[in-house]
C-alpha cells in the first residue's frame, strides 16, 4: 500500500507539474501573439497617418491652386437647356431625361390584389450640374493620383518632416500601452536593392530578434516601395518578466506540493520502521524479561524439591542466582519506565555539583571486576584539573555505566577498554573507548534512536532493548551538554561527552 500509495502521488504531482507548464506556455504564446497584433496595429495606424496628412497636404495645395486643373469633361456642355431648380417631371417633359416609377402590388378590401405606381415627389438638380459635380471630382482625384505619383519619386526624408515618424511611432505605441525602447528605420527597395532611407543609424536586431514592418504610403504607386521596420530590443526580458508573474506562484506552490509529498512519504517511511523496530523491541523484551524470569523459577523450584540435598552452599547458589537475576530483571523494568517517563516529558533532574574525576572511578571501580571476569583490561586516565559540573549524581553515573556495559558487550573475546577525563577550554571531556567490533557508517547515526540495535541477523544476538544510547544522549542534552562517537567496523568505537565547567 505504501509503494501504491507513493506512486499515485508522485504520478499525480508529474500530471500537475505537465499541466502548469503547458498552460505557462500558452498563456507565453498568448501573450506574444497579442503583442505582435498590437504592434502590428500600431504600425499600420503610423501608415493611415501619414497618408492622412499627405491627402492634407494635397488639399491644402490644391485649394491654393498650387496642383494644374486636370478636366475631366473637356469644358463641354452636355444638358444646355437644363436648370439646376428644374423639378423631375419638367425635366421629363423637355426631354432632357426620363423618369422611371416605381410599382407595388396592394391587397384591396375584397381580397383581390392591384397594382399602384408611386413616383417621387421631391427634386433633383439637372443632370447639368450632377454633371458638373461629378466631372469636377473626377478632375479632383486625377490631380490627387498626379500628386501621390510624383510624391512617390520623392526621397522618404523628403516626404517625412524630420523626427515626425518617431513622434507618431511614441504617440501610437504608449497609447497601446506599450512602453519597451524601440528601434526603427525605413528601407526603401529600389532596382532590386533594400537600403535604410531614414531611422535610428545603430539600427541592428541581434539574431532571433523578431522585426515587426508594414508598407507605408502603400497607395501610390512609386516603383520605389517603403517599409517601416520596428523592433524591441527587450521584448524577450519583458515577456520572460510578463509570465513571472504566473511561473513564480506556479512553481512556489509545485515546490510546497512536492516537499509536502517527500515529507509525507518520509514520515510514512520512519512509521514503517518504527513499527518494524518496536516489533523487534517487544520480541527482544519478551526474551530478556522470559530469560531472568525462568531462571528464578527454577532456583525456586530447586530450593522447593525436597529430595534435592539442601546444604549451605547450594543455598547459598541458588539464593545468588535468584538475587543476581532480580536486579537484572529490575534493571530491564527499570529502562522501560526511564523512556515511558521520557516519552511523558516527566524527567525531573537533581543538579548538585559533581566531581566527574570520582564518579568515572567509582565506575571504573565496580566495572572492573565484569571486564577482569572475562580475561580483559580497563584502563583509567583522568587528568581533568577542573571537573566539576552541575549536574545529577545518578543519571550521570547511570551514563556512564550505560556507555561501559556497551563497550563490554560489543567487545570480541578479551575486551580492552579505556575511559579517560581531560579540559578542554570550557568542557570537560569523559571519553570511553573499546577496541570491539566496531559500527558501520551506515548504522552510526541511527545509534541514538530509541529502540535501534544493530542489525546481526538475530534480535537475541546482543542483549539489550535498544534504549541505552537513547537515554544517553537525552541525559546529556538536559545536561547542555554533547556527545561525539567515532567508530571503525573492526577496530572499535570511540564515545566523547562534552559537559560544560561550572565556574567556582
Amino acid at each position: 500500500m505504501i509503494n501504491i500509495l507513493a506512486t499515485l502521488m508522485a504520478i499525480a504531482v508529474a500530471a500537475m507539474v505537465w499541466v502548469q507548464v503547458i498552460t505557462i506556455n500558452k498563456t507565453a504564446k498568448l501573450q506574444e501573439s497579442n503583442f505582435n497584433i498590437i504592434v502590428n496595429r500600431a504600425l499600420t495606424d503610423v501608415n493611415d497617418m501619414l497618408v492622412f496628412q499627405e491627402t492634407n497636404l494635397f488639399y491644402e495645395l490644391d485649394t491654393q491652386n498650387y496642383i494644374p486643373d486636370v478636366p475631366a469633361s473637356g469644358g463641354l456642355n452636355l444638358f444646355p437647356k437644363s436648370d439646376p431648380s428644374a423639378s423631375l417631371d419638367r425635366l421629363s417633359r423637355s426631354g432632357e431625361l426620363s423618369v422611371s416609377y416605381k410599382h407595388k402590388t396592394v391587397k384591396t378590401s375584397n381580397g383581390k390584389f392591384d397594382i399602384r405606381q408611386e413616383k417621387a415627389t421631391y427634386s433633383l438638380p439637372s443632370m447639368q450640374s450632377l454633371y458638373n459635380r461629378q466631372s469636377e471630382e473626377q478632375s479632383r482625384q486625377l490631380r490627387f493620383k498626379s500628386f501621390m505619383l510624383l510624391r512617390g519619386e520623392m526621397k522618404v526624408v523628403d516626404r517625412i518632416p524630420p523626427g515626425y515618424l518617431q513622434h507618431e511611432l511614441d504617440l501610437e505605441l504608449k497609447e497601446k500601452d506599450i512602453l519597451l525602447p524601440y528601434k526603427f528605420c525605413v528601407k526603401t527597395t529600389a532596382n532590386g536593392k533594400t537600403k535604410m532611407a531614414l531611422g535610428d543609424p545603430d539600427y541592428n536586431p541581434a539574431e532571433g530578434t523578431r522585426e515587426y514592418h508594414t508598407p507605408i504610403f502603400y497607395d501610390d504607386n512609386s516603383s520605389k516601395p517603403h517599409n517601416l521596420f520596428v523592433y524591441f530590443p527587450g521584448q524577450h526580458a519583458q515577456q520572460i518578466k510578463a509570465i513571472s508573474s504566473i511561473v513564480l506562484p506556479s512553481l512556489i506552490l509545485t515546490l510546497i506540493i512536492i516537499g509536502i509529498f517527500v515529507f509525507t512519504l518520509q514520515i510514512i517511511l520512519r512509521q514503517k520502521k518504527l513499527s518494524q523496530i518496536k516489533n523487534d523491541f517487544i520480541n527482544n523484551m519478551t526474551h530478556e524479561l522470559k530469560t531472568p524470569i525462568s531462571t528464578i523459577s527454577l532456583a525456586s523450584q530447586m530450593l522447593k524439591d525436597n529430595s534435592l540435598v539442601h546444604s549451605p552452599s547450594t543455598i547459598d547458589h541458588i539464593s545468588g542466582v535468584i538475587l543476581d537475576e532480580s536486579k537484572r530483571l529490575s534493571s530491564q523494568v527499570e529502562k522501560v519506565l526511564q523512556m515511558a517517563v521520557f516519552n511523558e516529558g516527566k524527567l525531573k533532574l537533581k543538579f548538585t555539583e559533581i566531581d566527574l574525576n570520582q564518579i568515572m572511578a567509582q565506575a571504573a571501580s565496580n566495572f572492573e571486576i565484569r571486564v577482569i571476569t572475562s580475561g580483559g583490561t580497563l584502563e583509567t586516565s583522568l587528568l581533568a584539573e577542573n571537573p566539576v559540573i552541575s549536574g545529577d549524581e545518578v543519571h550521570i553515573t547511570n551514563v556512564i555505566f550505560n556507555l561501559l556495559d556497551n563497550a563490554e558487550k560489543y567487545s570480541k573475546e578479551i575486551p580492552k577498554i579505556e575511559i579517560s577525563t581531560e579540559n578542554r577550554n570550557n568542557w570537560v571531556v569523559v571519553q570511553i573507548r573499546d577496541y570491539g567490533i566496531g559500527i558501520s557508517k551506515e548504522n552510526l547515526n541511527q545509534i541514538f534512536e530509541r529502540f535501534y540495535r544493530i542489525p546481526t541477523g538475530n534480535v537475541h544476538n546482543v542483549k539489550g532493548f535498544g534504549l541505552g544510547l537513547s537515554y544517553v544522549k537525552r541525559i546529556v542534552e538536559e545536561h547542555h551538554g554533547k556527545i561525539k562517537v567515532e567508530s571503525t567496523v573492526g577496530k572499535g568505537t570511540k564515545f566523547r561527552i562534552y559537559f560544560p565547567v561550572t565556574n567556582s
